[in-house]
């Protein structure tokens, strides 16, 4: 009886977890608009930020999932580069852009920072889906 009694706090907050804010559309990027502006050479390029451990899209920062302190240590430094009047796109693409516990945190971050115009990339699926089957641009591997 006492472990079942220990298991419910442990339960509630497993599942308080996962029970995460929706993500807000207006604050979605498609993957087909991203691809665009980094395949356009005529168009300001945001800067993207790789917060997860999923393969590279062309000239995206890797800064390592931020659900870690390592990760979410680089990538604050990352972000203290910018100027803050710069579009922004953060994706990790481990998983589902629903699900993903590395997307909002930096998101979160940045809109405190003053970045009005940070964007999480719309990844329904996953990176291999959505981005890397389309042929959208990715960096070369070595």
């Amino acid at each position: 009886m006492k472990k079942i009694i220990l298991l419910i706090p442990v339960a509630f907050l497993f599942f308080a977890f996962i029970q995460q804010e929706a993500i807000k559309k207006e604050n979605l990027m498609d993957p087909k608009e991203l691809a665009a502006k980094l395949n356009d050479p005529k168009a300001v390029k945001p800067v993207v930020y790789n917060v997860g451990t999923v393969d590279q899209i062309k000239t995206a920062i890797k800064a390592g999932p931020v659900s870690t302190d390592e990760g979410f240590k680089k990538f604050r430094y990352e972000v203290s580069k910018i100027s803050k009047d710069r579009e922004v796109v953060v994706y990790c693409g481990c998983c589902t852009s629903s699900n993903c516990l590395n997307i909002r945190p930096a998101h979160k971050y940045l809109v405190e920072q003053g970045f009005k115009k940070a964007k999480i990339l719309d990844i329904p699926t996953g990176i291999k889906e959505d981005w890397v089957q389309k042929d959208y641009p990715m960096e070369a591997t070595e």
